[in-house]
């Protein structure tokens, strides 16, 4: 009876996980589940016989994939065949939302934490199973075990395009350090003929995207799991909350601190985006060519592309329509940990050479401590102004909409233009703004068109706009801003 009742729960379990269209959505997978376990404690005590022993036994077994990687150093059973469940919901997660083999258009909405698709996956949009209220649930329905195997798969998925991104670098080598020193001369001509040079720029820039999504989701994961940790064991997230802010950033890392630093990480408690690639560098031994110094370089090349051209913010997602936005992301996050990933190295190759001897005078953890932080940050400062640059050399007036005068113009869907990195151009640009525009009255107001390349359609719009618009005395057409400011990056 026991095993009839346990074997129905089962088969009731994986009925449940899919519909006609495809994946349940967590939260009514996890009310099904209830549901059914109500029931078969109702039938337990009719019986009187122990079924709940049973059911736990069933749906650990439906949700273990293997030892969780942060805490167990044990290999996994090669004839290991439970976790059928988890890896079946994972899979599908990676393949219709990370990869979007379907072609759904998957944008991710930072304002909104989540996902979203132009039609649905399956029988749902993506935000209904990829919100922080959907992602708690599979974490209460798979624990840890399918945490890890989510978090497991889309480092993955992310090692294979820092490949891509490895390949690109060592296969462009030559032309990024011309690139590298026309950048430093000043000799805007023959910088620009070599960035033309660079071989498969624009698959270079949907790879950086693609781990910015994948960035982007395991940080939804943690968050969920962090929250999910904080109520059901609410002392154990304080200690690891307590414990990280006081973690050294010694470089090499010990051995203990790196495995404390990566359980906060599967809980939202830690910098996850630099930790979670240095994780992955650190496993599959990436960033090991001295081609990875030219990661700024490549970066800032990045600004030159036609992506800039074709794709347009959303104020209501905070987010642009290409997930561009994501390339900040992963720009970060790639810098920060092949940065810690190099100096380790460094250290090992002179502790090798001094046999462990240390012979600097000041405290060896407190001086990798501060030459880590100062790399990362001189390395992320120097990609900064690179890009500024290429930028700024990019633009003309001819780039811009005229600021004032007779003939006001109008194009309301080119937004923005990039912020330079003088505090005071920003405000004498924004006191001349506001000046323009409180002497417009109920003038048509001016849009600035903006962006490190050439908007000649939207010049070409504008020009013939002008022509019938200049003495136009009416409202405001604008929808709802007079001056946005955007641009290639979003810096905070």
């Amino acid at each position: 009876m026991r095993e009839c009742i346990l074997g129905n729960f089962r088969r009731r379990l994986l009925g449940v996980l899919k519909t006609d269209n495809d994946l349940q959505r967590p939260t009514v997978l996890e009310s099904l589940i209830k549901r059914h376990i109500s029931i078969v404690h109702l039938a337990e005590q009719h019986i009187s016989m122990d079924i709940t022993q049973g059911i736990r036994e069933v749906l650990l077994s439906e949700a273990f994939p293997g030892p969780v990687s942060s805490l167990h150093l044990f290999e996994k059973p090669t004839d290991q065949h439970t976790g059928l469940v988890t890896e079946s919901v994972c899979n599908w997660y990676i393949e219709n939302i990370i990869k979007d083999v379907s072609g759904a258009g998957i944008l991710f909405v930072p304002i909104h934490k989540c996902f979203r698709s132009t039609r649905p996956v399956g029988g749902y949009f993506a935000e209904s199973v990829t919100d922080l209220r959907e992602l708690q649930a599979f974490v209460r329905i798979f624990g840890g075990y399918g945490v890890d195997r989510l978090d497991r798969m889309l480092k993955e998925h992310t090692d294979a395009l820092l490949n891509c991104i490895d390949t690109s670098l060592r296969s462009n080598r030559d032309v990024i350090e011309a690139v590298a020193t026309r950048l430093h001369a000043g000799d805007r001509i023959e910088r620009e003929a070599s960035v033309k040079q660079i071989v498969d720029l624009e698959t270079g820039i949907g790879f950086c995207v693609q781990a910015g999504l994948a960035l982007a989701f395991d940080q939804l994961l943690a968050e969920a799991s962090g929250a999910i940790l904080e109520e059901g064991a609410p002392l154990i997230h304080s200690l690891l909350d307590g414990v990280v802010k006081h973690l050294s950033d010694g470089v090499p890392e010990k051995e203990e601190i790196r495995r404390m630093r990566t359980v906060a990480n599967t809980v939202g408690v830690n910098n996850h985006d630099s930790v979670w690639v240095r994780s992955i560098l650190e496993e599959v031994g990436g960033a090991s060519d001295g081609s990875w110094g030219l990661l700024p370089y490549i970066f800032a090349t990045f600004m030159t592309s036609n992506i800039w051209s074709t794709t347009a913010f959303n104020v209501d997602t905070e987010g642009f329509s290409n997930n561009i936005h994501c390339l900040a992301r992963c720009i970060s996050a790639v810098i920060a940990g092949s940065e810690f990933v190099r100096l380790e190295r460094e250290h090992q190759h002179r502790q090798s050479l001094t046999n462990g001897h240390a012979s600097d005078r000041m405290d060896p953890e407190l001086s990798s401590h501060m030459s880590a932080e100062a790399s990362i940050k001189s390395t992320l400062q120097l990609f900064v102004k690179l890009s500024a640059d290429i930028i700024q050399d990019s633009w003309s007036e001819t780039h811009r909409h005229p600021r004032g005068g007779d003939s006001p113009q109008y194009y309301g869907h080119e937004s923005g233009y990039f912020e330079g990195s003088s505090s005071h151009s920003q405000e004498h640009l924004y006191e001349a703004d506001i000046g323009s525009l409180r002497s417009m009255d109920n003038k048509q107001r001016n849009v600035r068109c903006s962006g490190p390349l050439d908007y000649s359609a939207s010049r070409s719009r504008v020009k013939s706009v002008e022509g019938s618009t200049s003495g136009s005395t009416g409202p405001s057409p604008l929808p709802r801003f007079a001056v946005s400011r955007s641009g290639p990056l979003a810096y905070k």
